[in-house]
């Protein structure tokens, strides 16, 4: 890292979204050597900005990003350094008003993996299809994984963990109901002595009890 303080100043901003990569450290780790080296052979002086374990879906999530922004905003530094374009947004919205923020504000912002700065023409297009593409991937994926979902639960797979009761409140409310106590009475009794439900709420029904005497939900 240069110490010379006439230079301007790049946050080099890491991310990682998972808390195994944030236990690794080495995700961040080469983020950081890759980008200290541009931003340096760039003429900049380098500061580090670490995101640990925050997904890149929005900005308004990121602490450490909106930081980075608010000292970029106030004149604190002249450029935001990335790795990868993903590491700032994988939203054209965001990343559309992120680029409209930097050049009303005057500062830059350069992504390593497309190989440009968005203070030139050429840079804010690429950028720009970059962003998009990013956006599109996001969306196929989650249309595939839909899809993939539904078909299963055509087929009758049941997705997802089974509710579970302890088998002492299954038993209670096979009493109650032995003894002819409505399902209204039952849910009541189970009610007020604060019994959870299946999914872990406080509020039993006549339909909540219907479903487990017809062992809807799994013992």
């Amino acid at each position: 890292m240069t110490t010379c303080e006439h230079l301007p100043l790049a946050l080099c901003y890491t991310r990682v979204s998972t808390s195994e990569q944030v236990e690794e450290g080495a995700s961040l780790d080469a983020q950081a050597v890759a980008l200290t080296a541009a931003a340096t052979a760039a003429g900049y002086r380098v500061e580090i900005i670490r995101e640990e374990g925050r997904s890149g879906k929005n900005i308004t999530g990121r602490p450490e990003l909106l930081a980075s922004l608010d000292r970029l905003a106030r004149g604190e530094a002249a450029a935001l350094f990335t790795q990868r374009l993903d590491r700032l947004s994988r939203s054209v919205a965001d990343f559309a008003a992120l680029h409209a923020q930097a050049n009303k504000q005057g500062w830059t912002v350069v992504c390593l993996d497309i190989g440009v700065d968005t203070s030139t023409p050429s840079g804010e297009f690429m950028a720009n299809v970059m962003a998009s593409m990013s956006q599109y991937e996001r969306r196929i994926i989650s249309a595939r994984t839909r899809d993939a979902l539904a078909q299963r639960r055509r087929e009758g797979v049941r997705l997802g963990r089974p509710p579970v009761l302890p088998a002492a409140v299954l038993a209670q409310i096979d009493e109650l109901r032995e003894v002819g106590e409505s399902l209204r009475a039952i849910a009541t009794h189970l009610n007020a002595q604060g019994t959870a439900t299946a999914h872990g709420g406080n509020q039993w029904y006549a339909s909540t009890v219907s479903k487990v005497l017809s062992r809807q939900v799994a013992a």
